[in-house]
């Protein structure tokens, strides 16, 4: 009887055991699966804080290159609008007419080239309505690049060029006319790349 109540006790005291192994497995096993859940968490966090610094510098970069290309297209905007200017509505130099005129039309050139590389490199840096006014100015421009030259192209001297500036010739008038209801587009255009480069250095905008 003794032997079986010695064994008896062995038992429950095996089973405790086993009960306190079992719980401690249990306890250390959660403990190391929470200690790696935490670190898991910790490392996808730290990703998602790296990935965002990334975002926010890709983001910042074309912030910036966005603002840069605005104050370009506006630069070549402003020259073209001077050259036009220059042309119809500042006489020609009197002491030399010809390389006066000469001058100009190079001032205008450049002022096309340097405004149609701008715009077309970048059109994805404009939303679709200003693109829209931006292609409805380059049209203008374009017809009034070409009637201009057809203008002097009908003339076989530079001197009869000249004479007919100075003499302000119908075809002349016209063209001039023509460019007056350019330059009010150009106007339009301007204050839209004024207000966004404005708003993208974070200058408040007033009415």
């Amino acid at each position: 009887m003794k032997l079986i109540n010695q064994v008896l006790e062995f038992l429950g005291l095996a089973t405790i055991v086993s009960f306190s192994t079992f719980a401690l497995i249990k306890y250390f096993s959660k403990q190391i699966f929470e200690n790696y859940l935490q670190k898991r968490l910790e490392s996808h966090k730290s990703e998602l804080e790296k990935l965002n610094i990334s975002h926010q510098i890709q983001f910042s970069s074309l912030h910036a290159q966005r603002a840069q290309i605005i104050k370009n297209l506006y630069d070549y905007l402003y020259d073209y609008k001077t050259s036009v200017l220059s042309f119809f509505d500042e006489e020609l130099d009197s002491n030399n007419p010809e390389e006066n005129l000469k001058f100009k039309l190079q001032q205008w050139t450049n002022a096309v080239l340097n405004f149609n590389n701008a715009y077309h490199k970048n059109k994805i840096f404009f939303s679709f309505s200003d693109s829209n006014l931006i292609n409805e100015i380059h049209n203008e421009m374009s017809k009034i690049n070409y009637h201009t030259q057809n203008f002097l192209m009908s003339y076989k001297y530079v001197q009869e060029q000249i004479n007919a500036i100075n003499n302000q010739t119908p075809e002349y008038i016209k063209l001039q006319d023509e460019s007056d209801v350019l330059i009010d587009k150009i106007f339009e255009l301007e204050v839209i790349l004024e207000n966004q480069f404005r708003l993208l250095l974070g200058v408040e905008l007033k009415n």
